[in-house]
Parts: structure tokens; sequence; C-alpha cells
């Protein structure tokens, strides 16, 4: 039996980072939406665990977070290793949209699928944490809320359907680094725009978008922040950094401006994405994970 998954990015509409936990991760507070940017993946039985991938570079075999989410799927429910995973890759890396965790989670849900193994998602968001904060994320959604060091997950009613512009700069940030060098100040701004967002009250929230972890990018990477401005300056809104970046996106009116806009970042060299948000939960039946970005009705 083969199976083919599509493992859609992730953006944060807000992130607030409040203090560096005792187990040396950072206190999160942050709102994701899942977007139609997808890789996709395929699952055929094998012998062992084979990991291969195209598309953007990637790496492939037991350096791909694929690899480790079958690896330990196998082990935590006992089934003989046997899996060739196949990815194309279409998200960039580095780039805060969660490329590698969804390809975990599509990963897990796969291999319980190809196998039989009857894991719930609550299960399966479980065994996604031990690989990644964000990776649990992927069986929720299509918008939710994250704290802790991001992987406890409250679903919230669905963000408006938009168009967005991602454009990435052509480089990584490394996710280290940027927490390694934010400097903390105590300031939470994450109150207000939990509470608008669990009422599904998204405009006030649009207005006060935000990410802490811009001003510890921008310094070092100032090509990010201009390319912030630039949406800004166009009218997106938010216009906001995404993770810990590199990718910064913006929500437009309609497709045709969003393409408008795309055409002339593309001219300068950035690679430029034109995305829609989900509308239902990326893993689950019927969803864009099992249809694909043409044919889901998310």
């Amino acid at each position: 039996m083969d199976l083919t998954l599509w493992a859609p990015a992730k953006v944060n509409l807000f992130l607030e980072v409040l203090r560096k936990r005792a187990d040396g991760y950072h206190e999160v507070q942050t709102l994701l939406q899942h977007v139609d940017l997808c890789d996709e993946i395929r699952f055929a039985e094998g012998a062992g665990i084979v990991v291969e991938t195209g598309g953007l570079v990637c790496p492939g075999g037991e350096e791909n977070l694929a690899h480790r989410a079958a690896a330990l799927f196998f082990k935590a429910t006992g089934t003989h290793p046997g899996v060739r995973i196949e990815i194309t890759k279409r998200i960039p890396l580095g780039a805060g949209l969660g490329g590698g965790s969804s390809d975990a989670a599509a990963t897990l849900w796969g291999l319980n699928r190809l196998f039989g193994t009857g894991l719930t998602s609550k299960a399966l968001q479980e065994l996604g944490a031990h690989l990644g904060s964000d990776v649990p994320l992927f069986f929720e959604g299509p918008t939710a809320w994250a704290s802790g060091r991001g992987e406890q997950i409250r679903p919230l009613p669905t963000f408006p359907r938009s168009w967005l512009l991602i454009v990435f700069p052509g480089f990584p940030v490394s996710t280290a680094w940027a927490y390694t060098n934010l400097e903390l100040t105590g300031e939470d701004k994450s109150i207000r725009v939990r509470t608008e967002a669990e009422k599904g009250n998204y405009e006030p929230v649009v207005a006060v978008s935000w990410n802490r972890l811009e001003e510890v990018v921008f310094r070092r990477y100032p090509v990010v922040k201009q390319l912030k401005v630039s949406l800004e300056a166009w009218g997106a809104r938010p216009a906001l950094m995404t993770g810990s970046g590199s990718a910064v996106f913006g929500r437009t009116h309609t497709r045709e401006e969003a393409e408008g806009w795309a055409a002339r970042l593309r001219e300068e060299g950035y690679t430029v994405f034109v995305v829609q948000t989900l509308s239902h939960p990326p893993l689950a039946p019927g969803g864009i994970g099992e249809m694909g970005p043409e044919r889901s009705s998310c």
C-alpha cells in the first residue's frame, strides 16, 4: 500500500517570548495559522527506514526529521521498521514556516495510517512533542494558540480565509541563535491578543500584530526588516516575520494584488509564494494533508 500526504506550512500571526525556562527552552505565547504551501510526502512499505528528498535543498537519510519521526513511531508502537519516504520539498528550510515539523507530523500520521496502528491524534501529538516544539501544532488547527515551549496547543476559531504573500530572502535564520541573542524585557503583549483570538475577533489582533523575535533578527539581517517595510508600504495588514525568520508574510485583499506584489519581488530575486490560509485541520480526514492543495476544499 502506498500513501501520499501534503504537509502544510504555518505562519505566526503573533509571537511573544516571555522568559527562559529551567529546561533551557523559552516560554512563548503565539498565534499560528496553517497555509496551503505544502511539501509532498510519499510513503511505501519497504525495508528499514529510507528517506529521500527532492525539490528544494533538504537533507535526506537520518539527518531528516521525518527519519527521526519514523524511528520514534516504530519504537513506540513496536512495529517492525519498514518504510520508504520520499519528500518533495517546497517549504524553504530555516524560514520560520515549520516545514520540518510539518513533515515530521505528516510522517507520524502517515505511518499510523499505513501500518494500521490506531494511535489517536492526541497520542501522535505526544510523540511529536519529543521531536520538536512545533510538531504537535500540525495535528490541530487550522488556527491555534501555542504556549509553553510551543507544544501546548489550543484550537481557536478559524482565521478568516485570506490571501497571503510569503517572501523568502534566500537564506535561513537559526532558531537557536535568535532565541539565544534575544534580550528579554519581561513585557507580555499576548493577553489582549489571546482574549480576542479566543472569541474569533481577529481584526484587533491584526491591528497589533507582533513578533518579539523581529528585533534580534532585524539587527543582523536588515533585508528581512526591509521586506516587512515594503509589504507594509504596499498595504499588507499584517506584515510580519514568521517564527524566527527569515520569511516575511503579508495579508492582501485579493489574489490579484498578491500576484502583483509577488511579481515585483521576484524581479528583485526573492523567492515568493502566493498562498491561502486553511479553514480545516490539515491532518484530518478530507483535510489538505490527504487531498493536497489543488483538490482540497479547505
